[in-house]
Order: structure tokens, then sequence, then C-alpha cells
């Protein structure tokens, strides 16, 4: 499913809302706004909300049954968000900014910036997943500033879940009297609660990615390849000549994949440009070289037309073999014949040697496609011409096999995803909170903290009201159009790139 198929899903969905919204208000209007006033259901244009009070006294009974417990846990947090996360954040805007208008300046160790949209970068299928991990993500979010407020005696109003499109964001509502009657490190701690409880979801969700394995071990077993689970529609590696489900895949391009990291890192490197090493009898027996002709761009065709197994190879000797081929000779050649025993890699990088009695032959193919031979378990490899980015989109694998057909109705792979979404979210949630961006966490943060620099100066109202006013006006005139740009480039460009 597109992207363009997800929205016209979501708007007809909102469509379908807005029509039943508009119909009871008009035809049973005081039953319809009491079951609104009820159950806290708001419904507007692309978006809908909901408030309850239902969770108050568990929020209180909470705070107050773990004081202790709390205090030092939001003063960690205060000083982790502010000491560490907002230099981090500032550093890495900065660095975003340097790159992308001075392109001739490469700043390494910047981590990746970008929009994730479902049918655009990431498969719309993963809808589900990416909606529940945006979901917790913000309600541990909002938790951190309600048990926060709480364990300082700040009345907490409601909370709830606002729905725009399909993002949902969680939101707690305090009462603003108690709030600003706190000290200024008690508000800090509250302010900054949501952003560290974001950081401490994204490092617990790290870790039991990276312990899933262990803790899955009694029912799957892994480091023994991936498994190949379905395809895309428009995969060109499902046909009758292509991988099959549940495929073991054990390498590509003779790099040996033990499990997911394994298998996206051998499509990385198949990038990189081989040979294969053949022995110089088969060559003699099976050459089909036909008179050599060259192509517009510079791929040499040495085959005759009709032949669709075969392709025209480049000899590529070491210069310091005395009794090497000439440059310049090519042979026609079947490659799935010359891999059928074992595929022997020669490179640039190993000087393109062989060993004894073979030579090193690389496949002439232009620039913008590859050779990758995927091996599979008790089956013949799969070679496929192309990109590794259509293998990689193309085809779904998982790591997990089970050990008894029980476990096969649910692979870990599915909760490794949903841990993925929740680091990435999480930390995107803190990321973009900790800015002092109008209306975000980092607002207030920006105000306080000008607060006790004031202070501490003794400088009076005027001072806080101008920093205040000039570092949000300069932290939303920067986030917003970063934000803008990273959606624009994820559904424009990297798509019409793709």
């Amino acid at each position: 499913m597109s992207f363009a198929i997800l929205c016209s899903f979501v708007l007809a969905f909102y469509v379908v809302i807005w029509f039943f919204d508009s119909v009871f208000k008009s035809c049973m209007h005081y039953p319809y706004y009491a079951f609104l006033e009820g159950t806290g259901l708001k419904v507007g244009i692309l978006n809908f909300t909901w408030t309850t009070t239902a969770f108050n006294r568990c929020i209180y009974r909470w705070s107050k049954n773990l004081a202790r417990v709390l205090r030092k846990w939001f003063t960690v947090g205060y000083y982790i968000a502010v000491g560490l996360f907002l230099p981090f954040v500032v550093w890495t805007l900065i660095s975003f900014i340097i790159e992308h208008f001075h392109e001739t300046i490469q700043i390494n160790g910047v981590p990746e910036i970008k929009a994730i949209l479902p049918g655009v970068n990431v498969p719309a299928s993963d809808f589900w997943i990416y909606f529940l991990a945006i979901a917790l993500s913000s309600i541990f979010h909002e938790l951190g500033h309600a048990m926060a407020a709480a364990h300082e005696d700040v009345q907490v109003i409601a909370v709830g879940v606002y729905i725009f499109t399909i993002i949902p964001i969680a939101f707690v509502q305090l009462n603003t009297e108690h709030l600003n009657s706190l000290p200024i490190l008690k508000r800090l701690k509250i302010y900054c609660a949501g952003v560290w409880h974001n950081l401490a979801l994204a490092i617990f969700a790290m870790m039991l990615f990276f312990a899933a394995p262990v803790l899955f071990s009694i029912a799957y077993e892994t480091d023994i390849g991936v498994r190949v689970t379905d395809f895309t529609s428009d995969s060109p590696l499902k046909d009758a000549r292509g991988l099959d489900k549940d495929d073991v895949i054990k390498a590509i391009n003779a790099c040996n994949i033990k499990d997911s990291y394994d298998w996206s890192y051998c499509l990385h490197v198949a990038h990189d440009r081989f040979g294969v090493c053949t022995s110089a009898e088969f060559i003699s027996q099976n050459d089909e070289i036909m008179m050599e002709t060259v192509k517009e761009n510079g791929v040499v065709e040495c085959c005759r037309k009709d032949d669709l197994y075969s392709f025209c190879f480049e000899y590529m000797e070491p210069k310091m073999v005395v009794d090497s081929v000439l440059p310049g000779q090519y042979s026609c050649l079947k490659p799935r014949d010359m891999i059928k025993e074992k595929l022997i890699k020669c490179t640039e990088i190993g000087g393109y040697s062989c060993p004894r009695n073979m030579h090193c032959l690389r496949p002439s193919l232009n620039n913008h496609t590859y050779l990758i031979i995927i091996e599979r378990q008790d089956n013949n490899a799969v070679l496929f011409l192309g990109l590794p980015y259509d293998v990689y989109n193309t085809v779904f694998v998982d790591q997990y096999f089970p050990r008894m057909w029980l476990f096969s109705f649910f692979s870990p792979t599915e909760f490794e995803k949903l841990l993925r979404y929740i680091f990435i979210f999480s930390m995107g949630i803190g990321f973009v909170n900790i800015v002092p961006c109008y209306a975000t966490d980092g607002h207030h943060i920006a105000r306080n903290l000008i607060q006790m620099l004031a202070k501490t100066l003794n400088k009076n109202g005027d001072f806080v009201t101008f920093f205040t006013i000039f570092t949000v006006f300069v932290g939303t005139c920067i986030t917003l159009p970063i934000l803008v740009y990273l959606f624009y480039k994820a559904i424009f460009l990297d798509h019409l790139e793709n």
C-alpha cells in the first residue's frame, strides 16, 4: 500500500467521522452533546481528542508511594536533559544546518535526521506498529510530566490523547497556578520529566532489542541464516527463477549471513564490484564469445543477443602475474555454471588474485547494475541483476526459526520492529521537546533557565522576557523549517530518488 492510498484511507475515515458528527449534532443535539461530555470525546477537522480524569487517583497514589525513588529519578532526569541532551541537540541542529547549506563541509559523527512516514520510507503494512510506537512514546512522555507534577503536589486536572490524522499525541493538563508557584528548580524537573522519560524509554527499548535473541532462544533458533517470509507486489525476486517463501539465505556474494544484521550488512557491501575466480579449463570448454561490440555507455557485449543466460566477462588479471591474459580480453560464460560448485571472489582490493590455474573474470555491467549472487540452503543460488536496494526493500526476511510449529504463528521480528520504532520515536519526541520552540517543553525549559540565570545575575523581569522571546523565536525559526524540509524530502525528494 502506497503513501497516497494510505492518505486516501485516512481522509475517507475523517470524512465519515465528520459526517456522522454533523448529523448527530443537528438531529440528536442534547443526547449527542451529553455523550461527548460524558466520554471526553471531541471531534475536529482531521483530528479528535479524548480527555479523562479516570487516571488522576492512580497517578497521585503512585507518586506518594514512590516519593523517595521519584525524587532521585527526576533529579537525575533534570541534569541529564539540561546538562547532556540539550547541548547534544543544539550541536546536532547546528551541524545539520551547516551540512545542508554548505555542501562542501562534511561533519563526521552527526546522527541522521529524517522524517519517517508509512508508505514512504517504511512499509505501509507497518502502520499499526508505527502508530503504537508513537502512542507509547507520547504516553510515556506525558506520564513523566504527570508523575513529576503529582510528586510536587501540583494538581493534575486531566490526561488525554489528541490524534491528528495518524499521529497520536498524549497530553496532560496541570494547574498552572500551582505549577508557577513552585521554585524554579522544581518547575524545571517537571518540564524536563517528559524528555527524561523519552530518553529512558529509548534506552530500555534498545537494551531489550539487543537482548531479544537471548530472551526468545527457548522457542526460536537464531544465527543460522535468514528465512524469506514475504515479498512486495513489485519485487523482481518472486518470479519462477527468483526466491521462494521459506528459503533460507546463507550468503550474498560470498558474504556469510547468520542474522538480520548480516543481511543488511551484506547487501550494503554488495555495492562493491567483484570478479569470479574461474578455472582455465572451464573457460576453454564453455566460452561462447562472439564478435565484441561496445555500447554507448562503455559496456562490452560479447554474447549473442538471444542468449539470456550468459554474460560477457572481462579478464582482471593482477599486473604482477607474468603469464596473465592481456588486458581487454573477454569471455562469454554462464555465471550460474561458474558458481555451481563454489563462489570464489576476486576484488580490486585483493589485486584481482585467484588460486593457481584460475582467472579473475568480472562481469561487464553499467555503473547502475550489480551482479548479486544469493546463496540458499539446500537449493541453487539465485542470480539477480539490479540494485541491492531492490533486494532489501522488496524481500522480507526473518532471523528467527521456530523450534516447534506452534511458535510459527508469531515471530519476534515484529516485536523487534516495535522496539526499533519506539527507540526512534521516543528519541525524536525528546529531541523536539528539548528545543526552545514555541508550544513545546523546550519553550518552558528555556524560560525557567533564563529565570534562573536572571536570579543569579540579579536581573529584572525585562531581562527574562526579552531573552525568552528571543530564544524561543530563534528556536522556532530553526525547528519549523527543518521539520517542513524533512517531511518534504521524505515524501518528494527521497521517494523520487528511490
